[in-house]
């Protein structure tokens, strides 16, 4: 019996040193492995890199168009300014909604009152000829267009109806996500390009991407009409939308194969 217990114990033991010793194996394997790999990762030397700037656009059509409509008064005195430019004001305002404009689509973005230090009304009276000051007002609202074909007449009827203050007519889109993402995808794929091109004129191979940041750009390319004057010409307005460019560059930083 104590020959059996004994012959037990021993087992025990030599199996148990067996698995321990094994997991000492194993882990010198694993600790070895990711040696490896740490020194595989870092034979990229950050100062051994080729660095480029993709760029990519595409054209699309813009489906709004914005422009800037304003009255502007002057009067001897401000009440009489003011009077003045809300009734013209008033007046432009209904020529917009009529021709289908939305509350939404107007935005009052500037309203100001000026003394016109340059510019002096001459006033005759019993006691002569006096020099009288003039104030100006000036109301601007900004006005989203939704129907491209209507733009024309949106602009002489609010000509017709007072406005004598119109510029920065623009193009754009209202979502523009889908071009910029279109644009994106072309400028990662330039920046690959024009990376594998200078490696192979310096006589390297192209390693992993070590950096990628996008470049600010503006997108699209406003488009600027002088409305009053073709007005005065004698004709009706005449506006053609064109295309936008949406535009894309990105930064990328590639490693060297060492």
């Amino acid at each position: 019996m104590l020959r059996r217990i004994l012959w037990i114990g021993l087992t025990v033991a030599v199996l148990l040193t067996v698995a321990l010793g094994g997991a000492w194996l194993w882990g010198q394997v694993a600790v070895g492995e990711a040696a490896a790999q740490d020194t595989a990762a870092t034979d990229y030397s950050p100062s051994q890199i080729i660095t480029v700037v993709g760029r990519g656009s595409t054209s699309v059509e813009p489906d709004i168009a914005r422009v800037t409509v304003g009255v502007e008064t002057s009067a001897a005195t401000i009440a009489e300014a003011v009077d003045e430019n809300e009734a013209q004001m008033d007046a432009v305002l209904t020529a917009l909604r009529e021709a289908g404009i939305a509350d939404k689509d107007l935005q009052t973005t500037n309203f100001s009152i000026s003394l016109d230090r340059y510019t002096e009304q001459v006033v005759r009276s019993d006691e002569g000829q006096q020099a009288q000051s003039v104030y100006r007002v000036s109301n601007m609202v900004n006005v989203t267009i939704r129907d491209l074909d209507q733009v024309g007449a949106v602009l002489d009827a609010v000509i017709e109806a007072g406005a004598n203050n119109i510029w920065g007519v623009s193009f754009t889109i209202e979502d523009p996500s889908e071009a910029q993402a279109e644009a994106r995808a072309d400028a990662v794929a330039n920046a690959g390009e024009r990376a594998e091109a200078l490696a192979e004129l310096s006589g390297v191979d192209l390693g992993p991407v070590m950096s990628v940041s996008e470049v600010v750009s503006g997108s699209g390319v406003p488009v600027a009409y002088d409305m009053v004057t073709e007005r005065a010409a004698g004709s009706g307005t005449s506006i053609s939308p064109g295309e936008l460019e949406v535009s894309y560059q990105v930064q990328v930083s590639y490693f060297i194969e060492p």
